[in-house]
């Protein structure tokens, strides 16, 4: 080959190079585009809940466009994403998978699940992007958006963890409490001489062995039980903070609930010791009690206490965020950050309670806990 040939067909692949880079780079810019994103028929419905967002309008006038939630910035993510996306050419043109709004809504689910499970493997860059903790002036928040910042700073949670839900519906959640708690019931009365501990499956109230009554909660622990009369006879333990005798807690200083208790039951109370604790600055008694307790209302399977629990957690609590592990949080800081988010749910009273004491069992500051 001549010089001028090798000189020309040099130009000729540099030529083509700079064409497939500089068309590669207009895709890559087209393909990030709004216009481009809603030009299919099927995103019409997410442009709808979009366009009446905060991310769309806003006292500040700052927009968020489509790429910019959905199209992290960094080399590796970006190129996973463009590659990702064409599944929905695939689907819009060849297999036609959201024909309709109806269809929209039946595939919903599936295709938040799998937006949310994207951004926390990014760590919410996209969100990041425009919010950063460094820039965030906690004090001017309200009250609940302070705790929550703080929490997840300490606790390295990511944004999506709690923020789904911001520019699009939430998909439907199938949720049947009535059904759990019904297969939870049929664990009734499900032990024998062999088991050590057994544990009340749901609020319930008990005999006192002296006269009077006392309110168990789930997951409350009998010892020393033996079965009496159809009932069964044992002795609940725990703690009392001295003021505040009504409530029976698991540890001193953790408010993991275990019994409530009425002003006559208080005085039949057998106490162990009081001791002074230095984290709440309080005194606390260990105290024991003998109660009877119907023994269809009691279970030596804890097992499918927690699967009830964490079921709990995994239908209700990721609705807004993805489910947060029990050892997120220590148990004094479950009773908060359930009770910030329980009104956005639809768990009843004794669904509150049943979950937040299985998280608070399983916290990150419980001895012995299982996760």
């Amino acid at each position: 080959m001549s010089k001028m040939k090798k000189i020309a067909a040099f130009i000729g692949i540099m030529g083509l190079g700079a064409a497939v880079l500089g068309g590669s780079q207009y895709a890559m810019k087209t393909t990030n585009s709004t216009e481009f994103c809603v030009s299919c028929h099927s995103m019409t419905h997410p442009q709808a809940e979009w366009e009446g967002s905060v991310h769309f309008s806003n006292r500040k006038g700052i927009r968020a466009e489509c790429s910019d939630c959905h199209v992290p910035q960094d080399g590796l993510h970006y190129f996973k994403a463009k590659v990702v996306a064409l599944k929905d050419v695939w689907h819009t043109f060849v297999t036609n998978k959201l024909p309709d709004q109806e269809a929209y809504e039946a595939h919903r689910l599936e295709m938040a699940q799998r937006v949310w499970e994207d951004m926390k493997e990014t760590d919410s860059a996209t969100c990041r992007s425009c919010h950063s903790f460094d820039a965030m002036v906690l004090s001017e928040q309200k009250e609940a958006a302070q705790k929550m910042h703080k929490l997840a700073q300490e606790t390295n949670q990511t944004c999506i963890d709690c923020h789904k839900g911001i520019a699009h519906f939430l998909p439907e959640m199938p949720v049947d409490n009535a059904a759990a708690a019904g297969e939870l019931s049929k664990h009734g009365a499900e032990f024998n001489g062999s088991d050590k501990t057994l544990y009340s499956l749901a609020m319930n109230t008990v005999q006192f062995a002296q006269g009077g009554e006392a309110r168990l909660m789930p997951f409350a622990e009998l010892n020393d039980w033996k079965e009496e009369n159809g009932k069964v006879k044992a002795t609940v333990k725990g703690w009392q903070q001295v003021g505040a005798e009504s409530v029976v807690y698991a540890g001193m200083g953790q408010r993991i609930m275990v019994a409530l208790l009425g002003d006559e039951e208080q005085k039949k109370v057998t106490l162990k010791q009081t001791v002074h604790d230095s984290v709440t600055d309080s005194d606390w008694k260990e105290i024991s009690f003998e109660v009877l307790a119907d023994k269809n209302s009691v279970t030596a399977n804890v097992a499918a206490l927690n699967a009830f629990g964490n079921n709990l957690n995994q239908t209700h609590c990721s609705g807004c965020h993805a489910a947060i592990g029990a050892d997120h949080y220590t148990a004094n800081q479950w009773i908060g950050v359930v009770n910030s988010m329980k009104d956005r749910t639809s768990m009843t009273a004794d669904d509150v309670r049943a979950v937040t004491i299985y998280l608070q069992r399983n916290a990150k500051d419980v001895a012995g806990s299982s996760h």
